[in-house]
């Protein structure tokens, strides 16, 4: 519960502070999460992609990156935009993609957090996926299991 406060936090900040300054003609705001591709599990000390699947709602939308936000073994990933703040949008509603880079340096299993909006109650509601860690010795553990057969 107190990262989803953190995280509304982080969110109504950049929302303030890209809305304190009349001169300016952008702002910046999260998109939703359609869909996020993890590997099933993670071999400690390598690196993974993550890919995040989300809606490009109309042309004023002009730049999107990562955000990504460390909570212990957790992980809060949202997609952030720069909103040209204009009247003459045009709709797109078509799904991007962005992917961020992962390198697995602990042995704990990973807890992705993907902002996909807010409830009713204007709570954050998050795509959870869990992604355990594997040691060199699990794996060798494992494959001696599979290629020793009793007899």
């Amino acid at each position: 519960m107190v990262v989803k406060r953190i995280f509304f936090v982080i969110f109504v900040a950049i929302l303030f502070i890209s809305c304190s300054d009349d001169s300016e003609d952008y702002h910046y705001e999260l998109l939703e999460t359609e869909d996020a591709v993890v590997p099933e599990e993670f071999e400690f000390g390598k690196i993974y992609d993550i890919t995040v699947k989300y809606i490009v709602p109309d042309d004023c939308y002009i730049a999107s990156d990562i955000l990504y936000e460390y909570d212990e073994t957790a992980r809060n990933i949202a997609v952030i935009s720069l909103v040209v703040d204009e009247n003459s949008c045009e709709p797109l509603e078509i799904e991007q993609e962005l992917t961020v880079r992962v390198h697995a340096l602990q042995t704990s299993p990973y807890i992705f957090r993907f902002w996909q909006g807010e409830d009713d109650n204007g709570e954050p509601v998050y795509l959870i996926i869990e992604v355990p860690v594997v040691t060199q010795s699990d794996e060798s553990a494992n494959e001696s299991k599979e290629t020793h057969i009793k007899m």
